[in-house]
């Protein structure tokens, strides 16, 4: 080998190794923006990650006062319960009295109508009297 191809394996070798230097420099660009694409997915997932999770956080708490509801819901549906039960209670008391009010009413009212029937006869007998009275005076006058 004489210095005229050692030359040109030597610039041969030069460009292969250009080309060579060149393909991994392209190959680490390409790389880098794979990578870049990576990371940017992998921070985008990770803060869907953590909305996600604040998400059900918040629903989580929701249920706590949506159960916290119900259960006072419940509590005042059994206690609205129990007061129409002793208002029930009471309207049926009440119902008792007022139909043994209407009784004694109707007792107090025949009571009535009958001394006003008496008083009513009476008032003719008196007046009778009255009359039989004043014609005896009238009687024993011309006399």
């Amino acid at each position: 080998m004489n210095g005229r191809s050692l030359m040109l394996v030597n610039a041969a070798g030069c460009v292969i190794l250009g080309l060579l230097l060149v393909l991994q420099w392209r190959k680490e660009r390409t790389l880098v923006g794979r990578i870049d694409d990576l990371q940017a997915s992998w921070v985008a997932a990770q803060d869907a990650s953590a909305a996600t999770r604040e998400r059900a956080e918040t629903l989580e708490r929701e249920q706590a006062m949506l159960k916290e509801s119900i259960a006072s819901l419940q509590h005042a549906l059994a206690a609205s319960g129990q007061l129409l039960a002793q208002r029930d209670a009471q309207v049926a008391v009440q119902n008792q009295q007022l139909a043994t009010c209407e009784a004694q009413l109707k007792t107090w009212q025949a009571a009535v109508a009958l001394r006003d029937e008496r008083l009513r006869a009476l008032t003719t007998d008196l007046a009778n009297a009255r009359h039989r009275l004043d014609e005896a005076i009238a009687r024993l006058n011309n006399n």
